[in-house]
């Protein structure tokens, strides 16, 4: 045996290291080294990351609430509509800024309101509402103008004391009103299979008490209520639903009152009779032809019965009297019955102490720019001597009749109506053979003079954001 392979060696000691070996190691320290400067810089990153995220979070979470606090201002103003139509004429708002009018009354946040019916903030906003969630915000309101229920609110929400992430938002609100509907009727409504409807169908509560049904057996794109019952099969397009006794409630506070539309037809005196509209009263006359002319006139004729009949029931005998301009005010008021024909060119009601009396075809020279209005204390009636093809644009009441045609003899061809209709007693338009009910959606945003809301109900009808400034 070699002794050289049976010699021990002792550890570290006499051992020879080959470079390879050497260089292996120096690779490997500085992959290590390497390593974890990598990890520091990404670690590094990562927390950067994590506070640059948590900043804009913690931003957006500012803006989110501001914003909030400003839509909660204008639900609260909202609130106190519902109470009191004309709260901006009697208080100033808990949150709003410090009101000053032309006559130098002022009225601070929380304060009864005394002066005139328009006002600026020559402060600003310098009344803030804090809300339980540490932001506040502070209102700006500008009221309808004569014969509008539009409300503007204008309101600012922001972190308490905050000069940053502010939000602004303004609403314009009002009324929800009759012309928010197709039909409202203290009648039973009913449509047949070929019918469709495109705005919201209402039966009521009579003065008997009686609670009124719909059956509809076609298509429907606006909601129905019913104080009764919703029969047949309706069939419902768009979201639209059906509300009857049981469910009304959660959705129109209470039943609509045609007494309540009285409030219309003397607002609407006053208006024609003291605020610069047109007022028309003559007992040696049966009634009143007013022919509306597509450049923003009324020709206004005295009207004599033909032969004793009815005004609706023979074309009566019509002398000019006049041709006036559509008034400012919008408002046209007669204590005889009126009889409505032509184009409108504006925004007016008519009223009549009596009968509204459908003549001739009735358009607007711009839909959507021109609305008309017609509220008959008694019946709306489409005329015998009508044109046998009848088109007529309105919103329309007959407070204690019918929505009638003065026949059921099917003697005319075809009734195009587009607006919206109110009656207290129903009605029918069986002296047409073809009849075309169309519900007209810029009634929505743009509702006739001194038309009746609905209480305690309010329709939001423009909102928007605007800059903090």
């Amino acid at each position: 045996m070699n002794d050289r392979w049976c010699r021990p060696v002792r550890a570290g000691v006499g051992r020879r290291i080959d470079p390879v070996d050497r260089r292996e190691r120096g690779s490997a320290m500085i992959i290590v080294i390497l390593m974890g400067v990598v990890f520091t810089a990404l670690a590094a990153s990562l927390m950067a990351n994590s506070v640059s995220e948590s900043g804009r979070s913690g931003l957006a979470v500012k803006r989110t609430t501001a914003l909030a606090a400003a839509e909660a201002g204008v639900d609260d103003y909202i609130a106190k509509l519902t109470q009191d139509h004309t709260y901006f004429q009697h208080y100033v708002h808990p949150g709003e800024a410090t009101r000053k009018d032309a006559n130098n009354v002022t009225g601070a946040a929380g304060t009864t309101w005394t002066g005139t019916t328009t006002w600026t903030y020559p402060n600003g906003r310098d009344a803030w509402r804090t809300l339980e969630n540490g932001y506040e915000y502070d209102l700006q309101i500008t009221p309808p103008t004569a014969g509008s229920g539009v409300v503007t609110i204008t309101s600012t929400g922001r972190k308490t004391g905050s000069t940053t992430d502010i939000r602004r938002v303004q609403a314009q609100v009002r009324p929800a009103a009759v012309t928010d509907f197709q039909m409202v009727a203290n009648a039973d409504v009913s449509y047949g299979s070929s019918a469709t409807t495109k705005g919201k169908i209402y039966a009521g509560i009579d003065s008997s008490n009686i609670k009124h049904n719909i059956a509809h057996n076609g298509v429907a794109y606006g909601d129905l209520y019913a104080e009764g019952s919703i029969t047949a099969s309706p069939t419902y397009k768009n979201g639209a639903k059906g509300y009857s006794s049981s469910t009304i409630r959660s959705v129109i506070p209470s039943p609509v009152n045609f007494n309540t539309f009285t409030t219309s037809l003397v607002d609407l005196n006053d208006a024609a009779k003291n605020g610069g509209g047109l007022f028309l009263d003559d007992s040696t006359k049966d009634g009143w032809r007013l022919t509306f002319n597509s450049t923003g006139t009324i020709t206004v004729a005295g009207c004599k019965k033909n032969n004793g009949n009815h005004l609706a029931a023979a074309t009566p005998t019509c002398t000019t009297t006049q041709t006036v301009n559509v008034p400012s005010v919008g408002a046209v008021y007669a204590n005889q019955s009126v009889i409505v024909m032509g184009q409108v060119k504006g925004r007016v009601t008519v009223a009549s102490n009596a009968d509204v009396i459908i003549g001739g075809n009735v358009t607007y020279v711009t839909p959507g720019v021109d609305v008309l209005g017609l509220v008959a204390k008694n019946e709306m009636i489409v005329a015998q001597w009508a044109p046998t093809t009848l088109t007529w644009y309105s919103a329309t009441i007959a407070q204690t009749g019918q929505w009638r045609s003065w026949s059921t003899d099917g003697s005319h061809d075809t009734l195009n109506f587009f607006g919206s209709t109110a009656t207290n007693l129903g009605g029918y338009m069986g002296m047409f053979n073809t009849r075309n009910y169309t519900y007209d959606q810029n009634l929505l945003f743009l509702q006739p003079p001194y038309f009746p809301v609905l209480e305690d109900a309010y329709t939001i009808q423009f909102f928007r954001e605007l800059p903090p400034s």
